[in-house]
């Protein structure tokens, strides 16, 4: 693979500039100022802010092409100058306002938007006049006397109580260190830098920490400890789920004052990298080998942007201070597929394509998401010599990684296991559990975006990896809103796979008629295991009515979820007992009825019907249906990715469910394979077994690896016993052996709610 350079985000900005041009507006009454967007305080400064720094580091390159660009050099840097101005000049330091008739700053957020155009004001310094440059300083050390007199660091575990703040506690630290660095002479520059050292002690954060004796800038660390933000796993509980990626947020804000520090020789705080290393690895274990990040908590805004586009930063930095080779090839993944949804945009712009109906319901959305990846790629323009020209190691404060073997831990045990068998990651407060192999990924999380969800996939399919409750039952009531809300959970890893089980209550809300409540509609018990073959899941599904009657308009079970849209070419064959169908995103809705009891996706990805769905169903929405979090959707705006559901059973339409009523109660296998492989899965079903109370779901299946796995569940409130057929057992989780001692079968007792996974001793 050639290696990324700056060529590559050079003709990408290049583009950009061509296609922004009409989102950006020139002041009716100050002709000096400029803003990309729609000029609004808040998120509107933001976006002018990237888009500036974007804008004016393409201006500066001397490899700048008017063609490409569509305009001249010269106009080119006039306009990010009155971009700047702008910004700088509707600060409450400044003698304008923004389109709003607001000014903006001294709030938690307002630092946010400068870090991320700082570069850019590098960029453009020769061409700044004094009175753009004594602006800046004072719009820096307004917002920074603000932040240390009214400001409080704060740090918590939990989204819910209001102070977990990692990233803005990062970017907040930083600027204060940054304007001690730029402006030396300012009265409380020893202040500043303090008060910026507790942030970023107090940003990647766990609770270890408290307790920490280690010597950070002359003192033991538990003295800086105000609060943990991540879990000692190094999960992150930001927005109320496990947040992959604000993890990389965090990441790429640590860059941002990195090479900061780097381009002008000098080293940087100890405080930066604190538990960055450890970071890293769940990151980089959540990221698939085109540089596409494995979300696997999910996502509740649009698809591949945002927070994707901010790991370009990250991998520069963890290339440039721990000589990570291979972030070069998760940096080349992601500029092709940038350029693959540029080229499908035709106009310049980087999203028009998917996000088309964004666009027209909220340009301030839009265009904050086009700035995002705008700014993302000028880091990646400005850092990426500095980057390359890396002697990593002890030069920039740390020894250089292994990231190659072995486990990072903490006080609490390891982060990330790697061993034989691929690499294994889990967090107890999010139910959260991954595992990589040489094939399969394979992970699933109770505590997530759009709850429950899993994945299994072949290693290298990022564009087959979709999160919104995929593998979980999915109903839809009459309300405006069904989610499903979490009530127990547990589980454990293994050596090469995991099991967990768990239960949710449905619930509709925001019903048309007046006076009637939201309400649950049922309860979904859902069991998962991963096995130890690196290539098979199994996950059981039972879903029943509470005691009331209700009313649905959908019924899914299994609901596999396969992305179908520019990342893989618009178009999927699937492949099932009588035939095969090719898909194209742009056809028009249907429900194809297989009447076959398996389906593979492009001779890649299989399901398998064990029990209880007497055909699967390929749900071909018609339309793009993944977008924002339904909750978040006021406005109704159409989704930004297309994906097919493979669903068993598949209902639609109005459903009465009496009190108690089952609604799913299936068992499925997916596995990384052909569909050669899927038939022989189907084929070879097994029926699930009846305790003495019916409550015991039980399913076998023949390993990759040659040995047999029997999954054993109990979906009852009462101990059940299982009498398995055979002859010995071992228990996968715990490595005991249950022998059958001449019975010709094995006894186990299964306590309410949960799973056992068993392997036939050969």
């Amino acid at each position: 693979m050639v290696a990324a350079d700056t060529k590559m985000y050079m003709n990408l900005l290049q583009r950009w500039i061509h296609g922004a041009s009409p989102y950006i507006k020139e002041c009716h009454d100050r002709s000096e100022l400029m803003y990309y967007g729609t000029g609004d305080n808040g998120w509107g400064v933001q976006t002018n802010q990237k888009a500036f720094a974007a804008w004016s580091t393409a201006a500066m390159d001397p490899r700048f092409d008017e063609g490409t660009a569509g305009i001249t050099r010269e106009t080119a840097q006039s306009m990010a100058l009155k971009l700047l101005r702008f910004s700088l000049e509707t600060h409450w330091e400044g003698s304008y306002r923004c389109t709003d008739n607001t000014r903006w700053g001294h709030t938690w957020i307002s630092v946010l938007g400068l870090e991320r155009m700082m570069h850019g004001v590098e960029a453009l310094e020769g061409l700044l006049t004094e009175h753009d440059r004594q602006l800046l300083r004072r719009v820096l050390i307004s917002e920074c006397d603000w932040l240390l007199d009214h400001y409080e660091i704060v740090g918590g575990l939990y989204n819910k109580d209001g102070n977990n703040k990692p990233e803005s506690n990062l970017w907040n630290g930083a600027l204060l260190l940054r304007t001690t660095e730029m402006f030396p002479d300012c009265s409380r520059a020893e202040r500043y830098r303090e008060k910026g050292l507790q942030f970023l002690m107090n940003s990647i954060s766990v609770p270890a920490d408290a307790t920490d004796s280690t010597i950070v800038h002359g003192k033991p660390a538990s003295d800086w400890f105000i609060g943990a933000n991540f879990f000692d796993s190094l999960a992150l509980n930001h927005h109320g789920y496990l947040n992959v990626g604000y993890m990389v947020i965090c990441l790429s804000n640590m860059a941002m004052l990195h090479f900061m520090y780097r381009r002008q020789g000098t080293r940087a705080p100890e405080a930066l990298y604190r538990h960055m290393e450890e970071l890293w690895k769940v990151v980089k274990l959540c990221t698939f080998p085109d540089g596409r990040l494995l979300r696997i908590g999910g996502d509740t805004r649009v698809r591949y942007t945002y927070c994707q586009d901010y790991v370009i930063p990250a991998w520069l930095m963890i290339a440039d201070v721990l000589g990570d080779q291979d972030c070069e090839r998760f940096e080349r993944g992601w500029l092709e597929q940038v350029q693959l949804e540029m080229d499908a945009s035709g106009d310049g712009t980087f999203l028009s394509a998917r996000c088309r109906g964004l666009s027209q319901s909220s340009p301030l959305y839009y265009t904050r998401l086009e700035s995002d990846r705008a700014a993302a790629l000028s880091m990646g323009l400005a850092w990426k010599p500095i980057a390359a020209s890396a002697k990593p190691g002890k030069a920039w404060g740390l020894e250089s990684a292994d990231l190659s073997a072995g486990s990072t831990k903490t006080d609490s045990g390891a982060i990330v296991i790697r061993n034989a068998s691929g690499d294994s990651w889990h967090d107890g407060y999010h139910g959260a559990y991954v595992h990589r192999g040489q094939l399969r990924t394979a992970s699933w999380v109770w505590e997530a975006a759009e709850k429950p969800q899993g994945l299994c996939l072949p290693n290298d399919a990022s564009d087959m990896a979709e999160w919104k409750e995929n593998l979980a039952v999915q109903l839809k009531g009459l309300g405006k809103l069904t989610e499903q809300r979490l009530e127990s959970h547990d589980g454990a890893v293994f050596q090469g796979g995991f099991l967990t089980w768990g239960s949710t209550l449905i619930h509709t809300s925001g019903l048309l008629a007046e006076g009637q409540k939201d309400h649950d509609l049922a309860r979904s018990r859902i069991v998962c295991a991963a096995l130890p073959d690196d290539q098979h899941v199994i996950v059981l599904q039972y879903t029943s009515a509470l005691e009331r009657s209700v009313h649905l308009h959908e019924v899914k079970g299994l609901h596999l979820v396969v992305p179908n849209d520019l990342f893989n070419g618009d178009q999927r064959t699937y492949y099932y007992e009588k035939g095969e169908r090719t898909l194209r995103r742009d056809s028009a809705a249907e429900a194809v009825r297989t009447d076959s009891l398996w389906i593979n996706a492009d001779n890649r990805l299989g399901a398998a019907a064990i029990y209880g769905a007497k055909e699967l169903t390929i749900y071909h929405p018609g339309r793009r249906q993944i977008g924002l979090k339904e909750k978040w959707n006021t406005v109704g705006v159409e989704g930004m990715l297309h994906a097919d559901e493979l669903c068993g059973p598949f209902e639609q339409g109005l459903l009465s469910v009496i009190p108690g009523e089952i609604i799913v109660d299936a068992g499925f296998v997916i596995h990384v394979g052909d569909s050669s492989e899927t038939r022989r899965l189907a084929l070879e079903r097994s029926e699930w077994l009846h305790g003495p109370t019916g409550n015991l779901r039980t399913v076998s299946v023949t390993g990759a690896d040659g040995y047999t796995y029997i999954l054993v569940a109990n979906i009852g409130s009462v101990t059940e016993c299982a009498a398995i057929q055979g002859p010995a057992l071992v228990n996968v989780v715990t490595g005991e052996v249950y022998p059958s001692e001449g019975k010709g079968s094995v006894e186990l007792m299964i306590t309410p709610g949960t799973a056992q996974l068993l392997r036939v001793q050969s």
